[in-house]
């Protein structure tokens, strides 16, 4: 039997963490299911943004781009777009006022756009590419980024946050005392948060630039979270080798990894469990760390992760550097946990930007806003021919549920089916 080490670092906001494990109460978790001794693997249904702040530190959330394009605008202008019924006719007039655009460069509506001479219409789209349609076609030099999956180029305060600064101005941000998160840096400043149970140090800047977001706020609560299944296109496993109990084990390997298959619901609209997926043979979209745990509580060693978000029009890798995973699990062979670690400005922004205009626009969401507080708030991974911050500290809850790798020889074996 292993030895038992002792759990360092700070623990996550969540009353059950506070509470004696049972070990009684992991029997079914470490009961055998299938699959090889000593391996455990949780498909994660929904990774999102901790909260765990002060209820009262955002009376009024950020009011987001479109409403402050109506602020904008005289009152006579206000009398003819005031209402919901109007919000679709205020849009396309802060459209045109700003000069927004959507260049198509696939399908039929792409006919009338001019391309550089070497333009391949079967080749994958770049962004320098985006880059010469748009100053073809109007935009302002450098401006227009690819969107709607790579089919059009798109010129707007999403696409180009630094050229509308004035939809950011007024940006409401966090200013609350407490905050889910970890000590990242192992220091105590002036700038850190409170935990929620006390813990000092506390490092989590991007709750502290997103936290008066609405759209952040509802989906990070966690009665609707756990309830809500994102990214089930490409879903992300967490897998656990040579765990001898699920109690205490103070050396087991860790392995974040992308899958293939979709995630599916059961019959009461859940995240099926005890699937069996095939893992992803991208590397860039696996990464193993070393881990330990005590008192039922998993921990592991920093490592750099790259999560899949693929929702509806969203296709942005989560990129998050000196990530660290705790986690608990569930009698039911469920996993509850969170990763603490420096969020990339570009990986995160780009989740925004994908969103549209319009997707901002309906989520009361400013971009300019958002790029600007990202960017004055980051904290991690200086860029060192810049000395400006690349990454900004972050807290991330998951949740899941059991479920199975298949093998090397398994894949291979589906691969040559007729």
């Amino acid at each position: 039997m292993k030895g038992r080490e002792d759990l360092t670092g700070h623990m996550p906001a969540k009353a059950y963490w506070a509470l004696p494990l049972i070990a009684a109460s992991l029997v079914g978790a470490d009961a055998p299911t299938g699959g090889e001794e000593g391996v455990h693997a949780f498909v994660l249904s929904n990774v999102y943004l901790a909260q765990g702040g002060e209820k009262d530190s955002c009376p009024s959330p950020d009011i987001g781009d479109l409403d402050r394009f109506y602020a904008m605008l005289s009152p006579a202008e206000q009398a003819k777009y005031a209402g919901k019924e109007k919000r679709q006719a205020l849009e396309e007039r802060m459209n045109e006022y700003f000069k927004f655009r959507r260049i198509f460069i696939r399908g039929e509506r792409a006919s009338s756009v001019k391309f550089p001479p070497n333009y391949d219409p079967k080749a994958e789209p770049t962004q320098e590419l985006a880059a010469a349609i748009g100053a073809l076609n109007g935009l302002p030099k450098g401006a227009g980024r690819l969107a709607f999956q790579k089919r059009e180029v798109v010129y707007s305060a999403c696409s180009n946050p630094a050229d509308f600064p004035m939809l950011g101005k007024g940006f409401k941000t966090y200013e609350g005392k407490i905050a889910a998160g970890m000590n990242l840096d192992g220091k105590v400043g002036k700038s850190d948060f409170d935990g929620p149970n006390g813990e000092k140090g506390i490092d989590n800047r991007l709750w502290r630039a997103v936290g008066c977001v609405s759209a952040f706020r509802e989906s990070s609560k966690e009665e609707l979270a756990r309830k809500t299944m994102m990214s089930m296109r490409a879903p992300t496993v967490v897998e656990l080798r040579g765990v001898d109990s699920l109690q205490d084990d103070p050396d087991v390997t860790v392995t974040v990894l992308a899958v293939n298959e979709p995630l599916t619901r059961d019959g009461r609209g859940e995240p099926l469990a005890r699937v069996t997926f095939t893992p992803d043979p991208n590397p860039q979209l696996r990464a193993s760390v070393k881990g330990r745990i005590t008192g039922g509580v998993l921990t592991t060693d920093p490592v750099d992760l790259t999560l899949n978000y693929k929702e509806q029009i969203l296709d942005t890798p989560r990129h998050i550097r000196g990530a660290r995973i705790k986690a608990k699990f569930g009698a039911d062979g469920s996993i509850d946990g969170s990763i603490f670690g420096y969020y990339t400005l570009d990986s995160f922004y780009d989740s925004i930007e994908q969103m549209t205009q319009n997707g901002a626009n309906l989520s009361h969401v400013s971009c300019p806003g958002i790029r600007r507080a990202i960017d004055h708030f980051a904290d991690g991974y200086r860029d060192p021919r810049t000395g400006r911050f690349t990454a900004i500290s972050s807290a991330y809850d998951f949740v899941g549920v059991r479920a199975f790798l298949a093998k090397p020889d398994q894949v291979a074996q589906r691969e040559t089916l007729p």
